[in-house]
């Protein structure tokens, strides 16, 4: 970066913000995968010092035996790291991509065509956000609508519509790898209430219980009649306050919001959650 860059940031920080985010951005593909690729190396030689150092117990080369244990020790502590470090890369590039997406402005909120609430949804999903288009151009089958999720209790919670992908063998054993996604939609004939707020959360956590897969988005849909005043207030401000956890051995925060279908053909988020690119929803 050029020393007149760095004053011109100084001058209009709000304007170098946006800036930053979309050089960020930018490069953001490529620094996730190199920090990727080094992190499979390591992985690698790991593997390969570990052979090493039970090949020679047998040989009573101790000084040799020495050597490869310190290299694969130091392999899994860089291993530790790189992952640490890979994990704050994804945090930062998520938030310059809502920095990025404040300065384009929010995706059109018109609702598109579909026969309920819960399709004309899942194709204003498909539209705004490409990452959740190629999913389910690729699999469609992993969409169940107007079905039933199983919790840990044996009881079958009903949804609109939901995805439930567990995480892949590897990112349970090492946390790396497909670390599983869940989005679940839930129609209502009227305005939602806190009660209708506090009875999903509790069938998520019997869900979650079972398939240790949490929330990344968890939809209310509602169609307003030509009276909307808004919804409920402790809903309101519990939604806005964007504190919803689920119970766990940690508490786990998701993004919930109501979605209600307006009768002038628009949307109305409480709260707006923007479709970042490269991010399911």
């Amino acid at each position: 970066m050029k020393r007149w860059q760095l004053y011109r940031g100084v001058e209009d920080p709000i304007s170098g913000t946006f800036n930053l985010a979309e050089e960020i951005i930018d490069n953001s593909d490529r620094i996730l995968f190199l920090s990727k690729f080094a992190l499979y190396f390591v992985w690698f030689s790991v593997v390969l010092y570990l052979l090493l150092f039970l090949a020679t117990l047998s040989s009573g080369n101790w000084f040799l035996v020495l050597i490869l244990l310190s290299l694969l020790v130091t392999g899994i502590i860089t291993a530790r790291l790189l992952t640490h470090l890979r994990r704050f890369l994804k945090t930062a590039a998520f938030r310059y991509s809502a920095i990025k997406a404040m300065r384009e402005g929010p995706p059109g909120h018109s609702i598109p065509k579909g026969k309920n609430m819960t399709e004309r949804f899942l194709n204003y999903l498909k539209k705004n956000n490409l990452t959740f288009k190629r999913m389910i151009s690729r699999r469609p089958e992993i969409i169940r609508k107007d079905s039933y999720a199983v919790g840990k209790s044996g009881k079958r919670h009903h949804f609109s519509a939901f995805i439930l992908n567990k995480a892949s063998f590897f990112s349970k054993l090492f946390r790396i790898g497909y670390p599983g996604y869940s989005i679940f939609i839930r129609e209502y004939r009227r305005s939602p209430s806190s009660e209708d707020l506090k009875a999903i959360i509790s069938d998520l956590e019997d869900i979650t219980s079972r398939s240790k897969i949490y929330p990344g988005r968890v939809c209310l849909l509602y169609k307003a009649g030509g009276s909307f005043n808004g919804i409920d207030e402790k809903l309101y401000d519990k939604l806005v306050e964007g504190r919803i956890y689920l119970k766990a051995k940690k508490e786990k925060r998701m993004n919930v919001q109501v979605v209600v279908e307006l009768p002038n053909g628009r949307y109305e988020f409480i709260p707006y959650v923007p479709e970042l690119p490269k991010v399911l929803p």
